[in-house]
């Protein structure tokens, strides 16, 4: 289980990504707008390195558990880092 929380969508990116978390959103056809969150980075580098199955990953949402798919991790090469997270939701 990841532990992700809701974002401003007003708050800029660089921001967010300073404080350690990386800018991602959950969307389906069921939703009526995609849901803005933030990954906290260390979390998220646990999961990938650890080489866990990420077919479908169980997000906890203020405590509302969304099963998603992983759809898309941008990734800036000359840092080498996270740029943003594509969730899709399952359920």
């Amino acid at each position: 289980m990841l532990n992700v929380v809701s974002r401003d969508l007003n708050e800029k990116t660089r921001i967010i990504r300073e404080r350690d978390y990386i800018p991602a959103v959950i969307y389906s056809n069921k939703l009526d707008k995609s849901i803005p969150i933030a990954v906290y980075k260390t979390d998220f580098t646990r999961l990938i390195d650890a080489g866990e199955n990420t077919d479908v990953l169980e997000l906890n949402l203020n405590g509302d558990i969304k099963k998603c798919l992983l759809k898309e991790v941008q990734i800036d090469g000359v840092k080498d880092g996270f740029i943003h997270i594509d969730f899709m939701l399952v359920d």
